[in-house]
C-alpha cells in the first residue's frame, strides 16, 4: 500500500464513523465485488457517493472510480474538487451532449481492474426514482463487468438539495445481487439488449 492509498483509507474510516454517528448510516446486503464491477445507484443528494463508499469494505475503496458530473462537481472551486478527487477517485463525466469519451473512460477503469460507481438517472431525484439511462449497459457489454444495483434511501433528507450542512437524518445503502450482460447477443441486437439490462437493474434496485 502506498502513502496515498493509506491516507485515503484513513479518511474513509473517519467518514464512515461520522456518517454512522451523525446520520445513523446503515448497510444492507453484501457488495459482490469478486471482479471489477459497475455499481449503479439512484441519485438523490450530493452525499450519495459518500454513502456508498462508507458501505464498501475498506479494502476496496482505493479500487473504486466514480463518475462525477463535469457541469456540477467539476464546476466547484478547485481545492474542493481536489478533495473530492482524492476521496472518491473521480473523473469528469459529460452529462450534456456527446458522452462517448466519458463512457470509454469508465470502460477503461474497469479494464484496469477498478470498480465503477455511476448514477445513471443523470440528475438528482429528490427522493423518487427517474429511471436509468443506458450508458452503464454499454460499458457492461463492452467489458463483461457485472452490474451491482445499489439503493440509497434517506440521502435527500440527510443533505437536501441546496443545503451545505448534513442533517441528523438516517440513511441506508442496500446492495442487490449483480445482474449480468448477455454478451452472446449479436451486435446488431445490442440496443434491445442494453434496454433489457437497464430494466433488470431497475427491477433489482426497486425490489
Amino acid at each position: 500500500m502506498n502513502m496515498k492509498d493509506g491516507l485515503r483509507k484513513m479518511a474513509h474510516l473517519a467518514l464512515r464513523v461520522y456518517l454512522k454517528i451523525h446520520c445513523g448510516h446503515r448497510v444492507r446486503g453484501i457488495p459482490r465485488l469478486d471482479r471489477p464491477s459497475i455499481l449503479v445507484a439512484n441519485h438523490a443528494s450530493h452525499i450519495d457517493t459518500a454513502a456508498i463508499f462508507a458501505a464498501l469494505p475498506i479494502s476496496e475503496v482505493s479500487r473504486v472510480r466514480t463518475a462525477a458530473a463535469r457541469d456540477t462537481i467539476y464546476a466547484l472551486p478547485r481545492p474542493l474538487v481536489a478533495a473530492i478527487e482524492f476521496l472518491f477517485n473521480t473523473y469528469a463525466f459529460e452529462r450534456k451532449g456527446k458522452s462517448t469519451d466519458s463512457l470509454e473512460r469508465g470502460a477503461a477503469a474497469i479494464r484496469e481492474g477498478s470498480h465503477l460507481i455511476l448514477f445513471p438517472e443523470g440528475r438528482r431525484n429528490d427522493g423518487g426514482f427517474l429511471g436509468f439511462t443506458p450508458g452503464f449497459a454499454k460499458i457492461a457489454y463492452e467489458t463483461g463487468a457485472p452490474v451491482v444495483p445499489v439503493r440509497i434511501t434517506g440521502a435527500h433528507r440527510a443533505l437536501p438539495r441546496g443545503s451545505t450542512y448534513v442533517q441528523h437524518r438516517p440513511m441506508e445503502v442496500t446492495f442487490r445481487e449483480p445482474v449480468e450482460a448477455d454478451r452472446t447477443v449479436p451486435y446488431d441486437r445490442r440496443r434491445e439488449a442494453y434496454a433489457r439490462l437497464v430494466r433488470d437493474a431497475e427491477a433489482a434496485l426497486c425490489a
